[in-house]
């Protein structure tokens, strides 16, 4: 063999090298078969279970199961699956529950469900082992859970601890006992740590209302935990019909992110409650006709709240489209009391045919914000535009539209009709219109579709309608968008 040959064959050799170590990487994984949450933790205690491997779950339907999963871990590039063998086909009742305090686990297929006459476990799905180990980098993904209850006044259905874990594509649907839905409990994190954890392209339908607090569709820490960092994201997830409390979701911690979800028929609010450094972008609220349907309240410093739409929301009080509180105490530790409103920017928000379009709310104190309302867009005929109970003197206000009904001269707002039409599901204005190149350029780039602005001449409100460029990325989200394999597309009152 000559010297090219030998190096051509030497250059192929090399060349399937990395493909053969694929190979053998995946001979290396195994699939195990179970059908019981003994085998499972036999398999674990064992040692037999290893990084990459697959537990597939037997599809029927079982009771009163309680897996507790501690003691083996994945890696990031061969995590464990725990899945069930056909996505929706293995169904627990009864007092079933999982608790995971391991590493780089998938958790995928199941359907946790009520069974008449059997209650339902107070926690189902715990991010933490009976032990108390944390969870980290684990996923929960294609799992229902509906209709769940017990035999408590109150119960949750997810707690999430550790760091770096991922709920996304399930379906929560049916609760009607007191008690957060999902809780964030950053309690176990030490100073400096950060949860990291993100909730994406959920469904959440049908939480019935209770009386009192503690009842939020998601809560992401707690009034102790306002000063941590969280760091959570909340984006594209649909919430219809979530009426547990005013708070759909509460945020109690800081530096958390809330983006491009879609609210439907909701009696509660976005609600920046305790914590700071809070991004609210994107979202989309509809009241769809439905009573006391709200928006964004915010409470606390250094929020950020820009391309919002808010529409037909009836809100006049906690549920407003736009609620600013005045708070009494100041920004970090611990006390469940409302904190006062500083340096907060609310921009390119669009907020059209409210009841209550913006309220400045004096309930919880005095203290009046400061920060920047520039380019938002506000149209209805519901007066006043903005209801001031405390003084929002000391905003910068720049840039707004507001049209409609009477509007103080101190808003310093362009009043000319924006020309509302209807188009691709939302109202956008007119693109020659008054709202067209009147805004105040900005840094914030993109609008509520995901497009770029214009630099010098942008326009009011959430939509850049007159020079927007790129490819419209963000909707309103539908069923269809989101949730669990199974059920897509379906309501909750389809379950």
């Amino acid at each position: 063999m000559n010297v090219g040959a030998r190096n051509i064959l030497m250059q192929a050799f090399l060349a399937a090298c990395p493909l053969l170590l694929l190979v053998n990487c995946a001979l290396g994984q195994q699939s195990h078969r179970v059908e019981s949450a003994d085998e499972v933790e036999s398999l674990i205690e064992s040692k037999t279970l290893a990084a990459g491997d697959t537990i597939l779950w037997a599809t029927g339907s079982f009771s009163d199961v309680e897996l507790d999963i501690e003691g083996v871990d994945g890696t990031e590039d061969q995590p464990i699956t725990l899945r069930s063998a056909t996505p929706g086909d293995t169904i627990f009742h009864g007092e079933s529950q999982f608790k995971i305090g391991a590493q780089h686990w998938v958790i995928s297929g199941f359907h946790f469900k009520s069974l008449k006459g059997k209650p339902n476990a107070y926690n189902t799905f715990q991010f933490r082992s009976n032990g108390g180990q944390p969870a980290r980098h684990v996923r929960l993904t294609d799992c229902a859970f509906t209709d769940l209850k017990t035999e408590e006044e109150t119960s949750k259905w997810i707690l999430v601890f550790g760091q770096s874990n991922q709920i996304d594509h399930c379906h929560f649907s049916g609760k009607n006992s007191k008690g957060a839905l999902v809780t964030v409990e950053l309690r176990g994190l030490d100073a400096g740590e950060k949860a990291n954890h993100q909730f994406i392209r959920n469904y959440f339908g049908n939480v019935s209302p209770q009386k009192g607090s503690d009842n939020e569709t998601i809560r992401v820490g707690t009034s102790q935990d306002q000063n941590k960092q969280a760091c959570c994201v909340v984006k594209e997830n649909y919430f219809v019909r979530c009426n547990g409390e005013p708070e759909i979701i509460s945020n109690k911690s800081s530096y958390n992110i809330y983006e491009r979800n879609t609210f439907r028929q909701c009696d509660g609010a976005l609600v920046l409650r305790h914590g700071h450094h809070a991004r609210v972008e994107g979202n989309f609220f509809f009241g769809d006709g439905a009573q006391n349907s709200g928006g964004i309240r915010i409470i606390d410093s250094h929020h950020t709240v820009v391309n919002n739409y808010m529409q037909d929301l009836t809100g006049t009080k906690w549920n407003a489209a736009l609620s600013i509180l005045g708070g009494k105490k100041t920004s970090g530790g611990t006390s469940n009391g409302y904190q006062a409103v500083d340096n907060v920017t609310v921009m390119h928000n669009s907020i059209l045919n409210c009841k209550r379009s913006i309220l400045f709310n004096s309930a919880k104190g005095s203290r009046a914000p400061t920060g920047t309302f520039a380019n938002n867009l506000i149209s209805s005929s519901s007066e006043p535009l903005v209801s001031a109970k405390i003084s929002a003197a000391k905003l910068k206000w720049v840039g707004n539209l507001m049209h409609g009904a009477p509007v103080l001269a101190e808003f310093n707002a362009i009043t000319s009709d924006p020309g509302l039409k209807r188009v691709d599901g939302l109202l956008r204005p007119d693109a020659q219109g008054h709202a067209a190149n009147a805004a105040t350029p900005l840094e914030v780039a993109k609008d509520i579709d995901g497009q770029s602005r214009q630099n010098s001449k942008p326009d009011i409100g959430a939509d850049e309608v007159s020079g927007a460029t790129g490819e419209r990325l963000s909707i309103p989200l539908v069923p269809a968008d989101v949730g669990v394999s199974f059920l897509r597309g379906q309501g909750p009152e389809k379950n």
